[in-house]
């Protein structure tokens, strides 16, 4: 009778302290920092270089995030040196995302990643009006893109609504066409060559 009052006694001494290390445990885990980058998945609007566009996203495993989405430029005329200047530009692209310094406490520890992914363009040209001798002409250029960049994310705005940033290039897989002589080169060559590729971007989304 003994032994089992015994018995007894240290399996409620193991169930007090199951019960203590528990809610220890959730007490601290209340209080530690959000590490990831990402949410656990979201939906949102995108406005930026290559233009205004939707954004989702899926976060799998804990470093890791993907990302699918469009973007177009509005299809508008604006005046350069007084003469018309029209991009038409739509794409659609796939993003990885890796949180290099996932688990550390610091705010942007837990806010930077780096990217990689593809773009595929529909239609990617610049339009020029021409003057004196020089006709109308368009520029075409490389529509399927590599792309490499980084940014910072899961900032909170409020509620579900949070903020990611990015800052990138698409890699130009081809060299750009004119249809006259040889004005491709205002967009292959030194910065202006990277201009057409550079992704500068906000995107605000709904996380779930």
């Amino acid at each position: 009778m003994r032994k089992q009052l015994n018995l007894l006694r240290e399996f409620l001494w193991m169930i007090l302290i199951s019960g203590l290390l528990f809610c220890c445990g959730r007490a601290s885990a209340q209080v530690l920092p959000e590490y990831s980058a990402f949410p656990s998945s979201s939906f949102g609007v995108q406005v930026g270089i290559q233009g205004i566009g939707l954004q989702g996203s899926y976060s799998f495993w804990s470093q890791f995030n993907a990302r699918v989405g469009f973007n177009t430029v509005p299809n508008v005329n604006i005046k350069y040196n007084g003469r018309d200047l029209q991009l038409n530009r739509t794409s659609v692209y796939a993003i990885a995302d890796w949180q290099p310094l996932y688990g550390q406490g610091e705010w942007l520890a837990r806010k930077w990643y780096i990217s990689t992914g593809i773009a595929y363009y529909f239609s990617n040209s610049l339009y020029r009006e021409g003057i004196g001798s020089v006709p109308n002409y368009t520029i075409y250029m490389s529509k399927v893109r590599p792309y490499i960049g980084t940014g910072l994310g899961n900032i909170r705005l409020f509620k579900n609504i949070g903020m990611r940033t990015d800052l990138g290039w698409y890699i130009p897989t081809s060299s750009a066409t004119s249809t006259y002589e040889d004005k491709a080169g205002k967009v292959s060559n030194g910065l202006r060559g990277l201009l057409p590729g550079l992704n500068s971007a906000v995107t605000i989304y709904v996380k779930f």
